[in-house]
């Protein structure tokens, strides 16, 4: 059997990318950091995220039915940190983000990201400590921010795109 600490040791040498969560609907608006978001299809455009049930996203999330992902940029760090931070108000982690562009539904997304899909939820699944949300992606909206936020071995990269040779 694996331990939870050699599982989140090997994990720690698993690159990702880094995105902040947001949702609004009958439960509110809240919003968090997550590297655990994959593609599932292009036909349907769908992608999943997996949240924590212990986390208080995965309730507001689940009656609102649906989310949006917006993959952070180089440079956002304190962006994910805020999104992180159990002490802060969606208010106030919004406010670190910068720019916010309400999409339909007053779902909101953060403007320096790269790229936000907003996504609504179409299946639940229940896997160990998390639940699985696979959303269907209502809309491709670019942002200003350029390059990408990674995470690996605890800690934030920035990834550029190299400049093509003339």
């Amino acid at each position: 059997m694996v331990s939870q600490q050699e599982f989140r040791q090997a994990m720690a040498a698993l690159p990702a990318a880094v995105n902040v969560i947001t949702t609004h609907g009958p439960s509110g608006c809240h919003g968090m950091t997550a590297t655990a978001v994959c593609s599932v299809s292009d036909d349907p455009a769908s992608l999943l995220i997996c949240i924590n049930r212990s986390a208080r996203m995965h309730d507001v999330l689940v009656e609102n039915g649906r989310f949006c992902v917006n993959v952070l940029a180089a440079g956002q760090d304190g962006v994910s940190g805020a999104f992180s931070a159990r002490g802060l108000t969606i208010d106030e982690r919004l406010a670190q983000a910068g720019d916010i562009v309400l999409l339909e539904g007053d779902m909101p997304a953060l403007a320096e990201a790269q790229v936000a899909l907003p996504c609504r939820v179409e299946q639940v699944i229940e896997a160990g400590t998390h639940t699985i949300f696979i959303g269907h992606v209502e809309q491709v909206v670019p942002g200003r921010g350029q390059g990408a936020l990674a995470y690996y071995g605890r800690d934030y990269h920035h990834l550029t795109q190299r400049e093509q040779a003339a």
